[in-house]
């Protein structure tokens, strides 16, 4: 499929009028993202995110929802140094009786070398905030931002492991997801709905009639 690729997804000429206003907003025409999919089960999240994890906790109760799914992004300085970041969104609902609370300075991010960084930037829209807290029956979404470990660099490693410890009432707990780097994503649509994106080696196509026809393609393709 002919087109421009901003952020990794890949449009056709006749998106790109549409794009045009909106890549000054975002930031698009600097920025480079990577993508990640969780460890395990996972499902679609949509474009910018594409792939998430979804958990219940406190491991027995399962009152809380946290879904959790994360990107790389590449940028570079006002003095033109290149550094990467990594994204991490969580969506919370709180369904329990207690308090809900993760400390960003609290999470850790480790690469495939065992290399660590401590701490997180937390942000709930464009606001940077401390502490989340998610009282009983609320939830909200933030986006928490680290910094790579020491001398890694997005385009050379396989996968990131964060671990964020949480307290749920009056227990400390804590959750490591690991996330894998995808080397290539794919949308075969240019009219993205944002229903589930599935990762398969090979994968199974409807728009080879009601049958489908099997296809050899790294990366996500949209699931109907």
């Amino acid at each position: 499929m002919d087109g421009a690729v901003c952020g990794g997804r890949r449009w056709t000429a006749g998106l790109l009028v549409i794009l045009a206003a909106a890549l000054a907003a975002t930031g698009c025409s600097s920025a480079r993202y990577t993508y990640f999919r969780p460890a395990g089960e996972y499902k679609g999240a949509g474009a910018n995110w594409v792939a998430k994890r979804v958990y219940g906790l406190p491991p027995g109760t399962r009152e809380v929802k946290v879904q959790i799914a994360a990107r790389g992004r590449s940028d570079e300085n006002e003095r033109g140094v290149a550094y990467d970041t990594l994204h991490v969104r969580l969506e919370i609902e709180n369904g329990g009786k207690s308090a809900f609370t993760l400390d960003p300075a609290a999470v850790k991010l480790l690469d495939d070398e065992e290399r660590a960084v401590e701490g997180a930037e937390a942000y709930a829209g464009r606001n940077r905030t401390g502490t989340i807290t998610i009282a009983a029956g609320a939830g909200a979404a933030y986006e928490l931002v680290l910094d790579l470990p020491a001398h890694a660099r997005l385009q050379d490693i396989g996968s990131l492991r964060l671990a964020w410890p949480y307290r749920y009432g009056d227990k400390i707990y804590e959750v490591t997801t690991k996330f894998i780097k995808i080397d290539q994503v794919n949308y075969y649509y240019p009219d993205y709905h944002p229903a589930y994106y599935r990762y398969d080696p090979w994968y199974y196509d409807p728009w080879y009639g009601p049958w489908g026809r099997r296809r050899l393609g790294m990366g996500y393709y949209h699931g109907w």
